[in-house]
């Protein structure tokens, strides 16, 4: 168990997607055994990009937005509202979803994009409530889910002072990731140099959404998840999202375009 735990987000050999698979397999060790929990892992991940409690203002509030959101998803364990915790929506989602984030952001930065901190700390809030209270349904109609969710966020980004102009833009790049828009937000960026903003923001979330489930490693085990979460909502695709066919589907139909989730992806993908 200690070895795992030092390998989560341990890039010492600047392997980038050896560093976010040994981090994925610690997540479902501790999963399956004593879940370390979101906060732990929010402190892990904003160490690693250098963030720190008494930044400038709205990296500060950010961060505290953050913080009070993991406690709360802690202690809600994970459960939309009158629901239990769904097989794939759960905190382990939202783990890998703020794990695979904070190494895009990392690889970003290093491939010449602004140190930017406050947007950094916004990436890690966005990784980490995408979902936030998902009820373990599908949308009805676009955005419906991540329409939910920004309502039930927005009280607690007001009571930690996130100013207006941050909470439209967390808002607009949750309600984006709808997986139905995901095609549209590449194509929003295509052609166009990686910059800080609202849609460069969205691609990388989606991103950081599927790369789990993209993996050879993990990737089948994600669709078993997805597939017992959508057979209790009695809807018909879990019948075949974890068949083989299922996966090609999947993996025929994902898209990755930023330069961190190009790199990645490089040694983790399955293949068609």
């Amino acid at each position: 168990m200690d070895q795992l735990i030092a390998a989560y987000l341990d890039n010492s050999r600047g392997q980038w997607s050896d560093c976010l698979l040994s981090s994925y397999a610690y997540l479902r060790h501790s999963w399956k055994s004593k879940w370390i929990g979101l906060p732990t892992l929010l402190k892990s991940c904003a160490t690693f990009l250098n963030l720190l409690p008494g930044d400038v203002i709205d990296t500060s509030n950010l961060l505290n937005a953050a913080i009070a959101i993991a406690l709360q998803i802690e202690d809600e364990k994970g459960c939309g509202i009158d629901t239990e915790e769904p097989s794939y929506h759960n905190r382990l989602h939202f783990a890998d979803s703020l794990t695979t984030i904070t190494l895009q952001c990392g690889l970003e930065i290093r491939n010449g994009a602004k140190n930017d901190k406050a947007w950094l700390a916004a990436m890690l809030l966005i990784a980490l409530c995408h979902d936030f209270r998902h009820p373990g349904r599908v949308n009805q109609h676009t955005s419906e889910i991540e329409s939910n969710t920004v309502n039930f966020l927005r009280p607690i980004l007001i009571s930690k002072e996130v100013s207006p102009l941050w909470i439209d833009r967390l808002s607009e790049i949750i309600l984006r990731s709808d997986f139905s828009l995901v095609k549209q937000n590449h194509s929003r960026v295509k052609d166009r140099s990686f910059q800080w903003e609202t849609e460069w923001a969205t691609v990388l979330l989606n991103e950081a959404d599927i790369m789990a489930s993209a993996s050879r490693t993990f990737g089948l085990m994600n669709s078993q998840a997805l597939s017992m979460e959508w057979q209790a909502v009695n809807f018909p695709a879990y019948s075949t999202v974890a068949t083989p066919e299922g996966r090609r589907q999947f993996l025929s139909s994902i898209q990755f375009t930023s330069y961190s989730a190009r790199v990645l992806s490089s040694n983790i993908l399955e293949s068609i």
